[in-house]
């Protein structure tokens, strides 16, 4: 029985330069589960949640970080369903920067998949619990069509239990399925990727093309 799977970034976030009382130098992890959408990203998640694929839903799931719910509100009302809280979908655990620059840690983390900082998850241990989610949902909602809203990392992760892994020149990671391209370094705010199932088994994977209508 097929299960139709569409994993879906989150929307666009308001910087956090604009986040009051949120240092994300401080403490990035609070500022990670807090930031919430723009204004823009708000008007994009609606009109993400009237696009033709993501008619006719059984089922939401999403991360409990805010700008995956603040996302997933419009696809669960445009459907007329509720929001399943899957904490397995948030994004990966950052941990303890000190000095570090991001553009370095993600760099480490993209080179070893099990390269990980004090209090943070490793890229290996964030696919093994999305993973666990994944199955989870699946054997839960078994020939339905469902919409899960998570972050570019945790869905990158997943994306490699089926896609081949690569690097473009600036060392960002490519993900491909059959001939097409799936990921090539950079995401956008929102993006969706359509998985289709055959029980656990994985029959396709692509890209949405959001702007269609």
């Amino acid at each position: 029985m097929e299960t139709v799977v569409y994993l879906i970034r989150h929307s666009e976030v308001t910087p956090h330069a604009n986040v009051k009382n949120i240092s994300m130098h401080d403490n990035k992890q609070i500022y990670n589960e807090k930031a919430f959408l723009s204004v823009s990203g708000e008007k994009r998640a609606e009109k993400l949640s009237k696009h033709k694929e993501l008619q006719n839903i059984d089922a939401v799931y999403s991360s409990s970080y805010v700008r995956c719910l603040e996302t997933a509100k419009y696809i669960a009302l445009e459907n007329n369903t509720i929001i399943n809280i899957d904490d397995r979908l948030n994004e990966r655990k950052i941990g303890e920067m000190g000095e570090m620059r991001s553009s370095e840690f993600e760099r480490l983390q993209r080179k070893d998949f099990d390269f990980k900082l004090s209090g943070g998850e490793s890229l290996n241990q964030t696919k093994k619990r999305v993973v666990e989610g994944m199955k989870s949902i699946l054997m839960f909602e078994s020939g339905n069509r469902i919409a899960v809203v998570s972050h570019a990392t945790a869905i990158t992760t997943l994306l490699t239990a089926w896609c081949e892994i690569g690097y473009n020149v600036d060392d960002n990671i490519i993900l491909s399925y059959g001939d097409e391209t799936i990921i090539d370094g950079r995401y956008t705010a929102p993006m969706v990727f359509k998985v289709i199932f055959d029980g656990m088994s994985v029959k396709s994977v692509s890209i949405v093309d959001i702007d269609e209508k």
